[in-house]
């Protein structure tokens, strides 16, 4: 109990610092140029894809997913998309949600806050889902000359979910 009570203060400490982040604290440790060398895994958080396109339901699933989970608001459940996000704003989820839940930004207002382009990050993201697709033709899915219909759908949702304002 004593060792309880000597950790007590120190936990309250923390507990401050951690609730203390403001978004004009936060800074990114990004360039704000377009990746293409990342996956994005693409499921969880309520996405419908399994990680795997090996039917053609796969491909509607991933168009779904880029959308994201509309009833989450602006963070559309970032699961499917968390790493791509992180390492193109070069912040943390949590300081992602410091700028949606606290100042109200979407992903597009996000990255002009740090000088970004927000269409780097619709390419970047929708980049991230070309692996998917390319294993959609690899899997016998998908024809090569579907693959660009398909990302232009994925683009599509990726600039709503960017630019979403809900």
């Amino acid at each position: 109990m004593n060792i309880l009570k000597s950790f007590s203060p120190l936990l309250l400490v923390l507990f401050l610092i951690a609730c203390s982040i403001s978004a004009e604290s936060i800074t990114s440790s990004a360039t704000g140029e377009v990746i293409t060398t990342m996956t994005a895994d693409g499921t969880g958080g309520g996405s419908p894809f399994d990680g795997t396109v090996d039917s053609a339901a796969d491909l509607d699933d991933l168009v779904e997913t880029a959308w994201g989970v509309s009833r989450l608001g602006l963070h559309r459940g970032h699961a499917p998309i968390e790493s791509v996000l992180e390492a193109y704003l070069g912040i943390t989820h949590d300081e992602m949600h410091v700028f949606m839940e606290d100042e109200g930004l979407n992903l597009a207002q996000i990255c002009e806050r740090f000088g970004f382009d927000p269409e780097n990050l619709v390419d970047t993201l929708t980049a991230s889902f070309v692996p998917h697709l390319e294993e959609g033709v690899e899997n016998g899915v998908l024809a090569v000359d579907e693959v660009a219909e398909w990302e232009a759908k994925i683009r599509t949702e990726f600039s709503n979910r960017v630019y979403w304002e809900g």
